[in-house]
């Protein structure tokens, strides 16, 4: 079937707007086209993963490849549904038909998330108001989107986005309400609401992160266009607002490479910590502590070379972490922000880091039984990291562990690779950062290099012009000074 017979269905006259839409490969088209016959078949209002699951197997594919085809097509026209999709692709891992849910068919709208529904005795808010106090409009639009219906411009953000999104409006509400204002995307409010932000962040300990604000007038954009109905005045003045924020933002060091520079760590010195804490794991007598250092020599072990993102730092054995050839390979997809595409990384670990999950999977069994071991794990399909009664530690579990342990946030990883690398290596190594780090574009080495970079070259400069200084001043004078040097740090 052609891209434009696909088109001509009535159920996609309400995606056409949406950008990337064009873009997208015909397989997508037509397994989301798929879908929506599914839907319509099955009255099913609000999808569950065992629903996909069941559409997936029937749909003359290979039931995990139309999962991974639909997706593709569900990043720009459904990205409230990618969770499920995804959900669904992890209960179709059993190789039975029998072990998959039946689907589940929902014909009513109560079990669809309302992001404005009220809660019971809510948390007082000091600089917000509650999403049920927004405009009607606004609740209407905030439903809509979560439902994953498409907008007037954009299609639908994903759950995470839609809450980030809630939370601008409910403070640039509050602002409007402080001010006397009506409430609404017009200049004057969002003037006075980013205002009123950047005097906040300038009283804090850090000063005013333009970050922050870049990300907020992002959120207040994305809505303006999901909503449709901003003036052209409005909207051009939001978007050179954000095109101020970008600029301010380029100029402006992240705070982890302030605190990197405070820490002093380094890649090497992150493996000899990880070195030292399965040292202390052997010698601890209780199980619980020897599992706990195991799993953070894991940590600072496997993500101080291989500098995965928070999102994707939850490995699964036999998933995106195997055991193959000899080796343990690092298989995962790493889903970056503003990009539609997961992009897919590889990455065989030598065995001095293999090690680290060795130690993990090992446990307290004796070191004969790690073969075996091996081989059940990866059977199981569990993280790699788990807790020592065998629950699953949320999703802050390793970014906490990790900052524990060095004092840095989890994000300051890659910045390590690319300093070491650099410094130890020049372009070549930039080069490889890069790759491990699964970054493509020029422009983000040179945001994680600037720091460093500026603190060598002021090391050179000084040093070629106190090298320049020597070669032109009296060599009476230069003893003078040096013996004037030595006095002061005696008396110091």
């Amino acid at each position: 079937m052609t891209r434009d017979r696909i088109f001509a269905s009535p159920v996609w006259q309400h995606f056409l707007h949406i950008e990337g839409l064009h873009d997208l490969p015909v397989p997508a088209l037509l397994a989301a086209d798929r879908l929506f016959e599914e839907i319509k078949a099955t009255a099913t209002i609000a999808p569950a993963p065992s629903d996909y699951a069941a559409w997936a197997q029937r749909s003359g594919m290979e039931p995990c490849a139309w999962l991974e085809t639909l997706t593709v097509a569900a990043e720009v026209i459904l990205p409230s549904e990618l969770e499920n999709i995804a959900a669904a692709r992890r209960l179709l891992r059993p190789t039975s038909p029998a072990d998959c849910s039946a689907p589940s068919r929902q014909k009513v709208t109560g079990s669809v998330w309302d992001p404005c529904a009220r809660v019971p005795s809510p948390r007082a808010r000091r600089v917000s108001v509650h999403p049920w106090d927004l405009p009607e409009p606004w609740q209407a639009a905030l439903r809509r989107a979560a439902q994953g219906l498409p907008g007037e411009k954009a299609a639908a953000p994903a759950r995470h986005i839609l809450l980030r999104m809630r939370e601008k409006l409910c403070q640039l509400a509050w602002a409007a309400r402080e001010s006397w204002l009506e409430i609404g995307l017009t200049e004057p409010v969002l003037r006075t609401y980013l205002e009123a932000l950047e005097a906040r962040l300038r009283a804090r300990e850090h000063g005013i992160r333009w970050a922050t604000l870049r990300a907020t007038v992002e959120e207040l954009h994305r809505f303006a266009r999901y909503v449709g109905d901003i003036s052209d005045t409005d909207l051009s003045y939001l978007r050179k607002r954000l095109g101020r924020y970008e600029l301010l933002e380029k100029g402006q060091d992240a705070l982890k490479f302030a605190a990197l520079l405070e820490t002093g760590n380094t890649t090497l010195t992150l493996l000899d910590r990880a070195d030292a804490l399965l040292t202390q794991a052997a010698r601890a007598k209780a199980p619980a502590t020897r599992h706990r250092l195991r799993n953070a020599a894991a940590i600072l072990g496997l993500y101080s070379i291989v500098p995965l993102r928070n999102a994707d730092a939850a490995l699964i054995l036999g998933e995106t972490l195997i055991w193959q050839g000899g080796a343990w390979i690092i298989n995962t997809q790493i889903r970056k922000t503003r990009h539609r595409s997961p992009d897919p990384l590889v990455v065989p670990l030598e065995p001095t880091f293999g090690r680290y999950v060795d130690a993990v999977v090992q446990g307290d069994f004796d070191f004969r039984y790690l073969p075996a071991l091996r081989k059940q794990v990866c059977a199981s399909g569990r993280p790699l990291i788990m807790h020592a009664d065998g629950s699953q530690p949320s999703p802050t579990y390793i970014p906490r562990v990790f900052k524990e342990q060095t004092g840095n946030s989890f994000t300051t990883t890659r910045t390590m690779l690319h300093s070491d690398q650099a410094i130890s290596r020049g372009e070549q190594g930039t080069r490889d950062a890069m790759v491990i780090a699964h970054q493509t574009s020029p422009q983000t080495v040179k945001k994680y290099q600037a720091r460093r970079v500026r603190q060598v070259a002021v090391e050179r400069v000084q040093e070629a012009t106190a090298t320049r200084r020597e070669t032109l001043m009296p060599t009476e004078l230069l003893i003078a000074i040096s013996n004037l040097n030595t006095n002061n740090r005696t008396a110091s």
